[in-house]
């Protein structure tokens, strides 16, 4: 087993518990949610919070390596009124508190609505402006902002990763060639993130988190240089839709 001391948030929702599940044996984890674990936790710790809690959160990361910070409203129709204490304060709080406790780095599941204002059939490169589409992509893009910020000001390691579509194989919600070009399978999902928590030497970096799929929304070639992501998985191979 490693020696990190994770820190998760968001541990229950899909990705947080699918990476805690492949990874538990390699990581010592405290994992935190608003919501009970439905999964057993092992040795592990469980801490229930609401992240937008600045004296909760200070206290959390106190002897943590690495925080991986999952949680956040996840919706594209989330109006400014949920986003605020979700998404902009609770990251805000987070990020002070992983630099005041010298964490060595914290890895920040943006997302690809952050880019999501561009033609759909632009593919999205390395240096790209962001440009969300929805509030949701604005909130993403603050807490992008605000990794650039912690990094150069306060020297706290950042990696950004701009999660893609995440669906299961057998229960998902992809409907088009968008979708699929969008695609990240959780065992990618799982690499991405153990290569972000592990890779040396890396002070920002603003990934892009998606399979190795035919089409790409996102270019990979900055994440597989810097971060040593193989993706394994192609939507557009594993899902029969029609391509349109």
């Amino acid at each position: 087993m490693s020696t990190l001391k994770v820190l998760l948030t968001g541990a229950c929702g899909r990705i947080g518990k699918t990476f805690f599940q492949a990874t538990q044996h390699h990581y010592h984890f405290v994992l935190a949610d608003r919501h009970q674990p439905d999964f057993a936790i092992g040795d592990h710790r469980f801490v229930r919070l609401d992240m937008a809690d600045k004296e909760e959160l200070a206290a959390l990361v106190d002897g943590i390596d690495v925080v991986v910070h999952l949680a956040g409203i996840p919706f594209a129709d989330s109006s400014f009124e949920e986003l605020l204490p979700n998404n902009i304060l609770a990251t805000t709080y987070l990020l002070e508190a992983a630099a005041n406790a010298r964490c060595k780095r914290v890895v920040f599941a943006s997302s690809a609505q952050a880019i999501e204002g561009y033609p759909v059939d632009r593919q999205v490169t390395p240096g790209m402006p962001v440009m969300p589409a929805n509030l949701y992509g604005v909130s993403k893009c603050y807490g992008e902002a605000l990794c650039a910020f912690y990094s150069a000001r306060h020297g706290l390691s950042t990696i950004v990763l701009r999660i893609g579509a995440f669906e299961f194989p057998d229960d998902h919600d992809l409907r088009n060639a968008r979708d699929l070009s969008a695609w990240l399978s959780p065992r990618d999902a799982v690499q991405l993130l153990q290569k972000a928590i592990e890779v040396e030497g890396v002070q920002h970096l603003v990934a892009h988190g998606i399979s190795n799929n035919r089409f790409k929304r996102l270019d990979l070639s900055e994440t597989v240089r810097v971060l040593g992501y193989q993706p394994v998985d192609d939507a557009f191979r594993e899902f029969d839709l029609p391509i349109r």
